[in-house]
């Protein structure tokens, strides 16, 4: 087998395209600060779930989605089981989001803001969105009747009136 050469130009234009991919990556990996995904996994855009005001600092600030989001919702539920009884309470065509926080067994439903009450007539501020917190005492104890249960009364609050 024939060895090929590289010159140095070459070595030099191949080193400048890796550090320019490096730098798409890591420019992607910081831009990207939060993770907001449906029940099906399926990337979902902000506007659809955070207040935007339009105001000057939302501009400056790049994303209507707190600093906070993940640290305090946590990720999408990956149980099945949990999935599955989620999906039996709201549509999942509906991109209503179920969130459960790293640390302690609290699941979270994330409303958009189409079904739900953020909006101007309630005075809202840039980047409120509407949630609900279900709550386990520990860890791996989310009971799927509980959870059912829970979901039925957070279901009850949301105004499906744009569907």
């Amino acid at each position: 087998m024939a060895k090929q050469i590289m010159t140095a130009a070459e070595k030099a234009d191949r080193d400048a395209k890796k550090a320019a991919l490096k730098s798409i990556v890591a420019t992607k990996k910081d831009t990207s600060k939060y993770v907001l995904k449906n029940v099906l996994g399926e990337d979902m855009d902000e506007k659809d779930y955070f207040y935007s005001d339009n105001s000057p600092e939302e501009k400056t600030q790049g994303s209507l989605v707190p600093s906070y989001f993940n640290k305090i919702c946590g990720f999408p539920v990956e149980r099945e089981d949990l999935l599955e009884v989620f999906s039996k309470i709201f549509h999942p065509a509906d991109n209503i989001l179920f969130y459960k926080s790293q640390k302690t067994e609290v699941y979270t439903v994330i409303v958009p803001l189409k079904f739900s009450e953020v909006g101007v007539e309630e005075d809202a501020i840039s980047g409120q969105f509407q949630r609900h917190a279900i709550s386990f005492i520990n860890e791996g104890s989310a009971n799927l009747d509980t959870l059912k249960m829970k979901l039925k009364r957070v279901a009850a609050s949301i105004r499906y009136s744009d569907r």
